[in-house]
């Protein structure tokens, strides 16, 4: 029972954190509230983290690591380069939506030069681009994929599902969203991105 309860309670510092983080930053982000939120007294989110600095890397680790192990997992399986990148878009979008603290986390850090991001979390950044290098490098053995920059095309598609999922958020929070297009449902959007990268990567008839 002890044990469940320790596990429980470092559940719910770790969510509590992540979208407190999400919501204000690393910066203007308080232990206070987070503790607050989580429902446990501030001294357990140090017996768990030890640190602000610590909780929050952990929350970045965990959610490049989920999504460079879905990517090395695709690039890994079985299939064709072009369904692997479908795959690998649709593994992208599942990521940030069981994770809604991700993309605010992520485009706060790449605006400021990700001043908290430590060297672990680069080294999971890069595995992620390995598993689409391999992907783009299997496609052009099939001879189905044009001859594309790994990183720039890493780059022509992550940031739109980021933007996606921040704008959704913002939304989300609006009654009145002033003239702005309606949400749209996350199937309508993993379609358009896959037939974004298709045309960007097969080669043409």
């Amino acid at each position: 029972m002890a044990r469940r309860l320790t596990r429980d309670s470092r559940t719910a510092i770790f969510r509590a954190a992540a979208h407190e983080f999400a919501e204000r930053g690393y910066e203007a982000a308080g232990t206070d509230r987070i503790a607050s939120r989580a429902r446990v007294n501030k001294a357990m989110l140090y017996y768990h983290f030890g640190s602000k600095g610590e909780l929050y890397s952990e929350i970045v680790r965990d959610m490049v690591g989920a999504v460079g192990a879905r990517v090395r997992e695709v690039a890994d399986g079985q299939g064709s380069a072009a369904e692997k990148i479908d795959a690998w878009i649709s593994a992208l979008v599942e990521e940030a939506a069981a994770r809604p603290w991700f993309p605010p986390i992520m485009l706060r850090e790449l605006a400021a030069r990700a001043p908290h991001f430590d060297a672990a979390t680069f080294q999971m950044m890069n595995a992620v681009l390995a598993g689409v290098a391999d992907v783009i490098a299997q496609g052009k053995r099939e001879g189905t994929f044009r001859d594309v920059d790994p990183l720039l095309t890493h780059l022509s598609i992550m940031p739109p599902i980021l933007i996606f999922f921040a704008r959704q958020r913002v939304l989300a929070s609006r009654t009145l969203r002033g003239g702005l297009a309606e949400p749209r449902a996350l199937d309508q959007f993993v379609r358009h991105m896959q037939a974004s990268a298709r045309g960007m990567l097969l080669k043409q008839p």
